[in-house]
């Protein structure tokens, strides 16, 4: 054999070997190598209150052929994360009639533009609206988030699996109110235990978000808590709640953050002031642990478009909490 072909065949029997050299995880994530999560990396996360791109906010939207109008005032705010998360009230699909008022929420597929426009990447369905128009409208609808480079949450035994910033991140989401809901992940103990245990073991972060509670209330249920306590008692890092329509109180279990609820902060319920009223929370991961940083309150104008509240208003919110 000539010496050049010698030397090649040495040669390539070197780089072979040297790819196979890392040690791949059998995880969600795929094959990577186990340097790939780093101990000391951080990454910035926004939590949103309840979005609902249905009914009169649907018709505005139609109306002005802007999607991005109900997040003209915030957008700039949800994009400085690495990682935006909302609840969306109600299913995104073609042909959505145009309503006004009941409780059969939809909104054009079109909306989806909104979410992208205001940096939202990760999207909870488990929800008491999503499957307003039956399982075809959640199907539709989480493929259409997909399409869109957003992450669905929240449909029946599902786990979400992220990377942000070298850390692999589980997300689970859950539908408390009767916990009987076809197609979505329901927030029995024994559910919320077995599916945030599995997330644990196969990621670095576990993030959870919940839509649970009684509506028009500033304390969280005896449910809740003792959901959210399960929760981080088999490994969740963070707790998300939504539904009351209503600003909770938020609390901080065994080191990690809780927020029970977040109340409006897009959603057509103008007939009060409580449900005008929602609160953006930003949090930071690092050393092991989510730290809230910021917490932004919003008011919806016209029924439709919230802005940052001013400091009187923050003062008038924050007093009902004894703050």
């Amino acid at each position: 054999m000539p010496r050049k072909l010698i030397f090649l065949v040495i040669f390539l029997c070197l780089f072979l070997s040297g790819c196979k050299s890392g040690k791949a995880l059998n995880s969600p994530f795929g094959s990577q190598t186990l340097a790939t999560s780093k101990p000391d990396s951080t990454f910035t996360l926004i939590s949103t209150g309840d979005i609902g791109l249905v009914r009169y906010i649907n018709f505005v939207i139609q109306q002005k052929k802007d999607p991005t109008y109900p997040f003209l005032n915030i957008a700039s705010y949800l994009k400085n994360a690495d990682v935006t998360i909302t609840n969306l009230e109600g299913p995104l699909i073609k042909n959505c009639p145009i309503e006004m008022s009941g409780f059969k929420f939809c909104g054009d597929a079109a909306n989806v533009k909104g979410l992208t426009f205001a940096g939202i990447d990760v999207v909870n369905l488990a929800n008491n609206h999503t499957t307003n128009f039956g399982l075809d409208g959640l199907r539709d609808t989480a493929n259409l988030l997909k399409e869109n480079g957003l992450t669905a949450l929240g449909r029946d035994d599902q786990i979400a699996y992220i990377k942000v910033k070298g850390k692999n991140i589980a997300l689970v989401s859950f539908v408390e109110l009767g916990t009987n809901w076809a197609g979505l992940n329901n927030a029995t103990p024994e559910n919320v235990a077995k599916h945030v245990a599995q997330a644990r073991k196969n990621s670095d972060i576990v993030i959870t978000t919940f839509h649970w509670g009684t509506e028009y209330q500033t304390h969280p249920t005896d449910n809740q808590i003792k959901l959210a306590h399960i929760a981080v008692d088999n490994g969740a890092n963070l707790v998300l709640g939504n539904h009351p329509h209503w600003i909770q109180d938020s609390e901080v279990y065994k080191g990690k953050f809780i927020t029970y609820a977040q109340g409006n902060t897009i959603f057509d319920q103008d007939w009060s002031q409580e449900t005008k009223e929602g609160v953006l929370y930003k949090f930071e991961y690092q050393n092991g642990k989510f730290q809230k940083i910021d917490e932004k309150f919003t008011v919806i104008d016209f029924n439709v478009q919230p802005r940052f509240a001013t400091n009187a208003e923050v003062t008038k919110i924050k007093a009902r909490f004894g703050k």
